[in-house]
């Protein structure tokens, strides 16, 4: 089983800690996980598959302004005392993660500074990543952001193959599905990407980066200087 990488970083007395207190569940796509402003319940560490956090506004359809897999914790905000979700959460790459109730979350955290140091080390990383993300979609053109969306999909899902279709690309990244669908068909051209029945595949990662926005580098730099 593939685990999770934040909790890899702890000592073993604690990553046993986790897993007694914690249930291994499945990650099914397109699941509501939670939603904005209802009180937090559980706390999730995937170890594979992965969440995209969205964000609505007035009545328009859900934006993604995250995306959290191995790499990282949904939920994590109750350690700084907020006891509402911030976001809304969807499953995005089905898969499996490691669900802990929240006061056995915060009972750990009490008695174990080593967790409680890296899931505010990775408050850190969403915070800087949360504005970034603003930036880049208000700097950078549909295609290198569908770019740097697909390389961060892959990676998390950790596999060429993923499930997802234009449409859902398209609510999530905020833009016309035709604009999705126009940048995918010159990546298709290009022998970047292949695509049929809603199953999108990685052909040639290298020229997909050159095809990126910058923010997709940036983030993994993030992370990187947060957490090591």
């Amino acid at each position: 089983m593939n685990k999770n990488s934040l909790i890899e970083l702890l000592p073993k007395q604690i990553q046993e800690l986790i897993f007694y207190k914690g249930e291994l569940i499945d990650l099914t796509l397109s699941k509501i996980v939670c939603v904005v402003d209802e009180t937090i319940e559980y706390i999730y560490f995937p170890t594979d598959g992965f969440i995209s956090l969205v964000q609505s506004l007035d009545q328009h359809p859900p934006l993604e302004v995250g995306m959290i897999g191995r790499e990282g914790v949904l939920g994590a905000e109750i350690a700084l005392g907020i006891q509402k979700n911030l976001f809304g959460a969807l499953i995005q790459g089905s898969g499996n993660a490691l669900r802990l109730e929240k006061n056995d979350f915060l009972e750990i955290i009490k008695t174990h500074i080593e967790l409680k140091n890296i899931i505010l080390s990775y408050m850190a990383v969403r915070i800087k990543q949360l504005s970034l993300s603003a930036a880049c979609e208000h700097f950078h053109e549909i295609g290198p952001r569908l770019a740097k969306w697909l390389l961060m999909s892959e990676d998390r899902a950790q596999s060429t193959t993923f499930l997802m279709t234009h449409e859902f690309i398209s609510l999530m990244l905020g833009v016309r599905r035709v604009g999705i669908t126009t940048a995918a068909a010159e990546f298709r051209r290009n022998g970047l990407i292949e695509y049929r029945r809603g199953e999108m595949q990685i052909l040639n990662r290298p020229a997909l980066m050159a095809a990126s926005c910058s923010c997709y580098l940036q983030n993994r730099k993030i992370y990187s200087t947060f957490i090591g």
